[in-house]
């Protein structure tokens, strides 16, 4: 009975000798799956050959996502920031809903005055350099009339009618001021103005035309050749 049990047991132990060398031989199969092809005939190359680019992406998806869940900000670093003069940041709506507001909140008294400046400057400029030209030369007296004309228009816009806007802007700045011009009032008065600083403009043209010409009046000799008599 024990010469049985031996040779029962004996291919017992054959058997699980066995199993840990084909255990063995599968997971090399599946650790290596690349080691066949280099014992593979040549007709089996060009069909192994296809194998390890089916499992090389694997690990390369594998890696590039897990940057994704690491930094899960990716997406939201690459928007543009908000602009700080909002108040918040969720989207570009509320960025166009402000902005059609934002010319309306800066044309108060002190947008208005900045222009005044400006314009106040410019004329004061064409009448100084406009003197300066005119000075200590021959000139005609009709020209210089013209140019008197021109610097005292000028001059007196200058004193008048932007004083008085000027005065239009301060009260637009007081809060207290009953009653008080509106963004509106002045936008209107300005273009007023608009329309004087044009005709003082073409005046002051035409004097830099004169100049040009050697402040002579090409059309006085026209009409001079009309009022010749006959013999």
């Amino acid at each position: 009975m024990a010469s049985r049990q031996n040779t029962e047991t004996e291919p017992q132990d054959s058997q699980q000798d066995a199993h840990p060398s084909e255990n063995n031989s599968r997971a090399n199969c599946n650790s290596q799956p690349v080691d066949p092809a280099p014992a593979a005939s040549n007709g089996e190359d060009s069909a192994m050959a296809w194998h390890p680019p089916k499992h090389a992406p694997v690990p390369a998806r594998v890696s590039a996502s897990l940057p994704e869940r690491m930094d899960p900000a990716l997406d939201p670093s690459s928007l543009p920031p908000p602009d700080p003069s909002l108040e918040s940041g969720n989207g570009s709506v509320q960025g166009d809903a402000a902005q059609p507001g934002t010319p309306t909140c800066l044309r108060d008294g002190n947008w208005f005055l900045k222009l005044l400046q400006a314009e106040t400057a410019r004329m004061e400029g064409w009448c100084q350099q406009m003197e300066q030209e005119t000075k200590d030369k021959d000139i005609s007296e009709e020209v210089m009339g013209t140019v008197r004309s021109a610097v005292g228009s000028a001059q007196l816009l200058i004193a008048q009618k932007f004083q008085q806007f000027r005065g239009l802007c301060d009260e637009n700045l007081n809060v207290n001021a009953n009653p008080r011009p509106t963004a509106q009032d002045l936008a209107g008065f300005w273009d007023l103005l608009q329309l004087s600083v044009e005709d003082i403009s073409v005046k002051f043209d035409e004097l830099w035309q004169l100049k040009a010409n050697n402040w002579q009046l090409p059309e006085k000799k026209v009409l001079e050749s009309h009022h010749i008599s006959p013999q």
